[in-house]
């Protein structure tokens, strides 16, 4: 692709030329950091549609056996059916907005009406268990679900729109720290609001949640402006020495990649890698509360104490290890979670019973969990060219999902026949296998920050 000529941006509505000045003078210090204001923006969706999802894993199949009086296959079933529909709604999202041109941006308009809608729906879930109403239930659930699906490819895919690829795996880091948060948040409501009962009352924890929607994408709405920050990653992409064409390659560009047997095979590893990091990472969050309530005693809401320890370990390990993945790169540091991923399940499938300890071991998970969750999603955005992020963000939730659909499941049958003690030895196992795929990925790992500051160095000295 022939280099374009250099030459000021436009200015777009509501950027005033004084603002371009300052975001010029502020670029020298965002480019090996982050831009805090543009990356805490950009989470604010993933983190609201997070508390949906750390409640429906932990409390809808509560709901469906306390309820509904169903069994730990059958609500395995019906725990999957979203990932089935998200099989076909994300990588459709992804790519649909990939072509959509609006001017609020490729994005937004999904993200502000597939959450605002959630935000509405969200509390009649809990309004027909009450009801004891299935039908009822299952219709407001799916609608709930189809959604989330509008949204959650577009909001994932804005990262890598407005963020330079070096920090990426920093940016996706804050991302997942952002929905932590959220989770815990909707965690502390699950322990404090849902008494231990066979039947509680959920509506108090949903209103939370659908107070989090609002909230989220109303700070979203308000402080966004997506073309504005796509054009500020630019230019700062420009500043660390990275070709346009790798900026923002052309559909012929995007072809190359996809044809290319290196990369195509690497895209092909990392998403099996995620397949099966899901296939662990989701029997824990779709069967701790039904683990937790047999094997432990722990009834009502009490399980999300465990889930909390785990939350907030991840919060902590976040940015650090996005960190570790600049300096040592994405695929060593996978495995230092895949690894953690294997431990700490098999230690605490060794507990006879529940103590302290155990809350040692589901943080070291939470690290794991939080270290791989990190990594690979860029390591798809490095095989993708900026004109199918929504494309290959779809794959990633094709990969996940697929993951998702079987797992429940599985894990449910083995909980149901061979014993609820074997769940984290089928989770050891599911991560172990993830660790196989990433043998053969290449051009998976960014620049890293020495390469950054070299580029950066050469750039200043041709200015001289």
């Amino acid at each position: 692709m022939a280099e374009k000529p250099k030459e000021e941006p436009e200015e777009r509505p509501g950027e005033k030329s004084g603002e371009k000045l300052d975001e010029k003078k502020a670029v020298g210090r965002s480019l090996t950091k982050l831009n805090m204001r543009r990356t805490v923006l950009v989470t604010l969706p993933f983190m609201g549609a997070l508390t949906f999802w750390q409640a429906y894993d932990g409390l809808v199949p509560l709901m469906f056996k306390n309820t509904f009086g169903m069994g730990d296959t059958l609500t395995g079933v019906f725990m999957s059916l979203d990932n089935v529909l998200a099989l076909f709604m994300l990588p459709l999202m992804g790519a649909l907005s990939d072509r959509t041109t609006t001017r609020w941006g490729r994005r937004t308009p999904f993200i502000v009406v597939g959450a605002l809608l959630a935000a509405a729906l969200t509390p009649l879930i809990a309004v027909a268990n009450a009801m004891h109403n299935l039908p009822l239930f299952v219709t407001v659930l799916v609608a709930t679900l189809v959604v989330l699906s509008i949204y959650r490819s577009p909001s994932v895919a804005l990262m890598p729109d407005v963020t330079p690829r070096p920090v990426r795996s920093k940016a996706d880091a804050f991302n997942s720290l952002m929905a932590a948060v959220g989770g815990v948040i909707v965690l502390v409501a699950i322990a404090l609001l849902v008494p231990a009962e066979e039947n509680p009352d959920y509506i108090p924890v949903y209103l939370v949640i659908s107070f989090m929607l609002l909230v989220t994408t109303i700070i979203f709405m308000v402080f966004f402006r997506e073309p504005k920050e796509v054009a500020a990653m630019h230019r700062e992409s420009a500043e660390l020495g990275i070709p346009e064409d790798e900026i923002e390659a052309s559909d012929e560009g995007g072809k190359e990649r996809e044809t290319d047997p290196v990369k195509r095979r690497s895209l092909v590893c990392v998403l099996v890698c995620v397949f099966f990091y899901f296939m662990s990472n989701n029997a824990v969050t779709s069967g701790i509360s039904r683990y937790a309530d047999v094997v432990w005693g722990m009834a009502g809401g009490s399980y999300a104490q465990v889930q909390t320890v785990a939350t907030l370990a991840a919060i902590v390990a976040y940015m650090p290890m996005a960190e570790l993945s600049c300096k040592i790169g994405r695929k060593v540091t996978t495995y230092i979670g895949i690894a953690l991923m294997v431990v700490s399940p098999l230690l605490i499938s060794g507990a006879t019973g529940f103590s302290a300890i155990i809350y040692v071991w589901v943080a070291l998970f939470g690290i794991g969990m939080a270290t791989v969750s990190l990594t690979v999603y860029p390591m798809i955005m490095e095989l993708a060219s900026a004109n199918t992020t929504g494309r290959y963000t779809g794959f990633y939730y094709t990969a996940s999902m697929s993951a998702q659909v079987v797992t429940p499941i599985l894990s449910g049958a083995v909980m149901q026949f061979v014993g609820y003690q074997y769940l984290y030895i089928y989770v050891a196992i599911c991560a172990a296998i993830s660790a196989v795929p990433l043998l053969f990925v290449k051009n998976a790992d960014s620049l890293t920050m020495d390469e950054v500051r070299e580029r950066q160095a050469a750039a200043e000295g041709e200015k001289r």
